[in-house]
């Protein structure tokens, strides 16, 4: 079954990683226009060489939310390439093309992201959260955790939060945020992908007022290292802690085949879900490669802003 045509004008996903991607793809389906909403705390992998080195922004979440929308397929495969060897090994072509043309524009990183989504024929944008200078730090049961890929692997976290604080958010996403009519956060790594976006007070404050639907999709699993032993109310307790302020209109969760590798399945079946949302739709989301279907992500948030009208 093939997913729904194109049935609202502006759509808004937040969040990052191949998470982001999956929702990305589904919202093309189902959205005449599409804009990404993207964590900027990575320090990992090629992002975190090129920020360490250059001095610049992570381009790596970006430049896959770009891939995701890209309508010139062929084109977007090129900018995925990954080097395998020598002084470039680890690094993508799509990263490096980023920060180059992040130069070429004297330093303005949308304009780049603007620049690289015209040649991928995206009918969208790609912005970041912040422009500012960011990195994520936490506490866990065993001590403080400083950057990213370090939290990504540590269990039992209590707190994250961005040093430093209050970075301000990127204006367009503002506005891209209060002209959505659907909006959907993850999915993705709760305290590494999602939360970086929602820490940044213009973004939390944009998705507070937002007249648009909030929806989550929920995580197919916890996450070895961040969400070890989490369940899904686990999850949306964290949320309402870090980010009291961004109400969740709606969930939705998978519901079929349980998903094979590591990490036990998040499921909606625990009565303490109806405290942090009202509106719960489950259904199957797993594809064939064990994440969440693109098609069937589409529907399923088709079938959810339905019932929330």
């Amino acid at each position: 079954m093939s997913a729904p045509g194109h049935w609202v004008d502006r759509a808004v996903a937040v969040g990052g990683g191949h998470g982001l991607s999956r929702s990305l793809k589904a919202l093309s389906a189902i959205a005449d226009e599409v804009v990404a909403v993207v964590t900027v705390a990575d320090d990992g992998g090629s992002s975190g060489r090129l920020r360490r080195d250059l001095d610049v922004l992570p381009p790596g979440d970006l430049r896959m939310a770009v891939t995701a929308l890209a309508h010139r397929s062929r084109l977007a495969e090129v900018v995925g390439y990954r080097f395998p060897k020598g002084e470039l090994g680890g690094h993508s072509l799509g990263n490096l093309i980023l920060v180059a043309l992040q130069d070429l524009h004297g330093g303005d990183l949308v304009a780049a992201l603007d620049e690289l989504s015209m040649h991928l024929g995206v009918a969208g944008r790609v912005l970041p959260c912040t422009t500012d200078q960011v990195t994520l730090c936490a506490s866990s049961a065993a001590g403080g955790v400083r950057g990213q890929a370090a939290i990504a692997g540590t269990a039992r976290l209590r707190r994250v939060w961005l040093s430093p604080p209050a970075p301000a958010a990127t204006p367009d996403a503002i506005t891209a945020i209060a002209e959505a009519e659907l909006i959907v956060l993850g999915p993705g790594s709760l305290y590494t992908s999602l939360l970086p976006n929602l820490l940044v007070p213009g973004i939390s404050s944009a998705l507070q007022q937002a007249s648009a639907p909030v929806l989550l999709v929920a995580n197919l699993r916890e996450q070895p290292g961040e969400t070890e032993g989490m369940s899904l109310v686990d999850h949306l307790d964290v949320l309402a802690d870090h980010a009291p302020e961004v109400r969740i209109d709606g969930l939705l969760a998978h519901d079929g085949p349980h998903p094979s590798g590591p990490g036990r399945v998040l499921v909606a079946s625990d009565p303490r879900i109806a405290e942090h949302v009202e509106v719960v739709h489950t259904v199957d989301l797993v594809d064939g490669r064990d994440g969440h279907d693109p098609d069937a992500l589409a529907r399923a948030l088709v079938d959810l802003y339905h019932q929330l009208r």
